[in-house]
């Protein structure tokens, strides 16, 4: 599997949909593996009342859990040595 982050509001753009206001922190995270790229989820920076944090979420139907969670930077959403 290929995943890809995209601006949010550029993902919109491609897609057709009308575009929120979304923050530059907002991305969509995308399957490119498909066919058609795949749009399965969202990585975004929130203020929470533990301060800034990156928030993510699987936006496919089965994502089992863990299915969201919260981390302090993007350095473990990279790829990982194996």
């Amino acid at each position: 599997m290929t995943l890809i982050l995209r601006k949010q509001r550029a993902q919109d753009r491609i897609k057709g949909r009308y575009s929120f206001d979304w923050g530059e922190d907002d991305y969509a995270v995308i399957d490119e593996t498909q066919v058609y790229e795949t749009q399965i989820g969202r990585i975004y920076k929130e203020r929470v009342p533990a301060g800034v944090k990156w928030l993510w979420i699987l936006q496919v139907v089965r994502a089992p859990p863990p299915n969201k969670g919260i981390a302090d930077t993007l350095d473990g959403f990279g790829p990982r040595n194996a």
